[in-house]
C-alpha cells in the first residue's frame, strides 16, 4: 500500500508540474506556443483556453474534492495527450515522444490513484 501511494504521488506530482508549466506558457507566453500550433494546423484561439483547462485539471486532480471532477480532469488530459500524439505523428515532427511520455505518466497517476482508493 505504501508503494502505491509513493508511486501515485510521484506520477501525480510529475504530471501536475508539467501541466502547470504548460498552462502558464499557454496563457501568459502564447508566442512560444504559436509555432507549434501552426505546424499542427490547430487554431490559435485554442491556446489560452487549453492552458486554463490544464491548470484547472491539475487543481481537480490534486485537490481531490470531487471524484467526478477528478475523473473528468484525467479524461480531458488523456484526450489532449492522445490528440497531441496523433497530431505530431501525422505531421511527422520529432515532438511526439513528449505526448507519449505524458500519457504514460498520466496513466501511472490514474492507475495508482485507483489502487490507493480501493
Amino acid at each position: 500500500m505504501k508503494t502505491n501511494k509513493i508511486l501515485y504521488w510521484t506520477f501525480t506530482i510529475l504530471i501536475s508540474l508539467w501541466m502547470l508549466l504548460q498552462g502558464v506558457l499557454f496563457v501568459f507566453m502564447q508566442d512560444t506556443i504559436v509555432p507549434v500550433f501552426e505546424s499542427l494546423g490547430f487554431p490559435l484561439w485554442l491556446i489560452a483556453p487549453l492552458g486554463v483547462a490544464k491548470i484547472l485539471a491539475v487543481i481537480a486532480i490534486v485537490s481531490n474534492k470531487s471524484a467526478l471532477l477528478k475523473q473528468l480532469a484525467y479524461l480531458g488530459l488523456a484526450v489532449e495527450f492522445a490528440i497531441a500524439l496523433i497530431s505530431h505523428l501525422m505531421v511527422g515532427d520529432s515532438q511526439w515522444p513528449a505526448a507519449a511520455v505524458a500519457l504514460v505518466i498520466l496513466a501511472g497517476s490514474y492507475i495508482f490513484g485507483k489502487r490507493i482508493s480501493q
